[in-house]
């Protein structure tokens, strides 16, 4: 089936579903749905990011802006747990990733997007490879060049990756500090 045919979930502010569209009838900016985001992280301590591309066929919100390593809208019928690991392996090229759950969060950002959030991290090293389709580039940061980078280029990053960083950072370094 093609990835814009597949059935995808509305939802409200408590992810409580309300209705489906198909994938290619989202209307990002305006409909809200339940995306699954993936950070991950090196075994180094080194964050993985990636630049969001420009796409044609789904537009991207934030593309060319640094987010999550991996994001993805949760199908109608498929758990957030599934939706990380299809992501990290359509997306990475990894088969074998171990990843937590850390929350869900329902995130209203300063331009309006509104989007139920399930967020997850995991450790692995830098993907050789990954879908440039969904990724532009992946980038690495330290915890200190991550913040550093956030606060000198504010505009670099995607709104849903800095609402993430806001509401989840302690999460984030606790887990592998």
């Amino acid at each position: 089936m093609n990835h814009a045919d597949y059935l995808v979930d509305l939802v409200d502010n408590n992810g409580a579903v309300t209705g489906s569209k198909k994938r290619q009838r989202i209307v990002k900016s305006v409909d809200l749905y339940h995306t699954v985001f993936i950070i991950l992280y090196t075994p180094d301590h080194h964050f993985i990011l990636s630049k969001i591309p420009t796409r044609r066929d789904l537009p991207n919100l934030y593309s060319a802006s640094v987010g999550a390593t991996a994001a993805t809208i949760r199908r109608h019928g498929e758990s957030s747990d599934q939706a990380s690991l299809r992501a990290v392996k359509n997306e990475l090229l990894i088969d074998d990733a171990r990843l937590k759950h850390i929350g869900d969060s329902y995130l209203e950002l300063p331009d309006g997007h509104r989007t139920y959030a399930s967020i997850y991290c995991g450790t692995h090293f830098l993907p050789e490879d990954f879908s440039h389709k969904d990724i532009e580039s992946l980038e690495v940061f330290g915890p200190n060049d991550l913040d550093n980078a956030m606060r000198s280029n504010k505009g670099a990053f995607a709104p849903t990756f800095l609402a993430i960083w806001q509401k989840y950072r302690e999460k984030l370094l606790a887990i592998w500090t």
